[in-house]
């Protein structure tokens, strides 16, 4: 993000409405995340848990660092090292389905899924927030969409 170097500044600067722009800008895709990785009962906390640490580490940023990229990283580790099954009965009808699926995946998959077909990033981007080779993130995304496919069709006949 173009705004990450004066963020950064205001941030170290002391300025509190600097933080509020960095939670602004990416609770979205920090929720969206979490509630794809962990489910809705555990989605909200994720991100204040993230959120939090965040403000508590930002200090050690240099100027230059990808906001968006850093707060994503911070998110795929959290949600890994936080696994849990999500209560589908508290999903809407219509996304039931998709999130069990979604957790049938290995999270090494769906974390890499989530990133590129729900949160629209690039796949040089996934690889980077994953630490990954670009082959190696390509490689993920497409293991993914493949098992996705393959649990999903069986229920294309019950519809």
């Amino acid at each position: 993000m173009s705004e990450s170097p004066n963020l950064i500044r205001r941030f170290h600067a002391g300025e509190p409405q600097a933080f509020a722009e960095l939670v602004s800008e990416h609770k979205d895709d920090v929720y969206t995340l979490c509630l794809r990785m962990l489910g809705p009962d555990s989605a909200e906390s994720a991100t204040e848990a993230i959120f939090l640490q965040a403000h508590q580490d930002m200090h050690r940023l240099d100027a230059e660092t990808n906001l968006h990229m850093w707060v994503l990283q911070r998110t795929v580790h959290y949600t890994l090292a936080n696994k849990c099954e999500s209560n589908e009965e508290s999903l809407a009808e219509h996304s039931a389905l998709t999130q069990r699926i979604l957790n049938e995946l290995d999270p090494t998959f769906r974390v890499a899924v989530i990133l590129r077909d729900v949160l629209r990033l690039s796949e040089e981007e996934v690889a980077a927030i994953l630490a990954l080779a670009i082959g190696t993130a390509r490689s993920r995304i497409h293991r993914g969409r493949l098992t996705l496919g393959r649990n999903f069709s069986p229920h294309l006949d019950r519809t």
